[in-house]
This record gives structure tokens, C-alpha cells and sequence, in this order.
């Protein structure tokens, strides 16, 4: 077993970003809270795996209250709610 890469893009106002996980099987979604974020994440959706090189790609979706907006993140990659996953 290996740690996982995961690399997420399209945040707005900043870079691109890497997380190691250790997950062995990859969701969908990932929903990361800020910290201090007094409750606000951030929703990502996976776009791409290179099972060789154990690279997850992920893009950002949006942000705000998950209660909000984690539903409609988790229908646009077409999952139901109960298959999110947070990193």
C-alpha cells in the first residue's frame, strides 16, 4: 500500500496545491473544511487518476456552507450524499 497524491486546481485567488493521503480507495468529492473557516469548505470533484503514479487530480467547484453547497457538488459528479468522502 502507498500514499495517494492528490492534487487540486482551480481554487480561486491562489495556487495549485498537493495533499498526500493515505486513502485506499479514491471518492469522487472531497470536501475540505478552512481552517477558521467557522464552517465554510471548500468542494472539489475529481477529474482524473493515474493508478501508476497514484495521482488523483481534482478541480474546485465552490465554497460555503456545506450544507448548502456539498448536495449540489455531490450531484454535479453524480454520487448521492451519503457517498461523500472528506479529506
Amino acid at each position: 500500500m502507498g500514499h495517494w497524491v492528490y492534487e487540486f486546481s482551480g481554487f480561486p485567488d491562489s495556487g495549485d496545491y498537493q495533499q498526500i493521503a493515505d486513502d485506499e480507495e479514491l471518492g469522487e468529492v472531497v470536501l475540505r473544511e478552512r481552517p477558521g473557516g467557522l464552517g465554510i469548505v471548500d468542494e472539489f470533484v475529481r477529474e482524473s487518476v493515474d493508478d501508476m503514479m497514484m495521482v488523483a487530480r481534482f478541480r474546485w467547484v465552490a465554497s460555503g456552507d456545506p450544507s448548502a453547497v456539498g448536495p449540489a457538488v455531490l450531484r454535479a459528479a453524480g454520487q448521492s450524499i451519503s457517498a461523500s468522502r472528506t479529506a
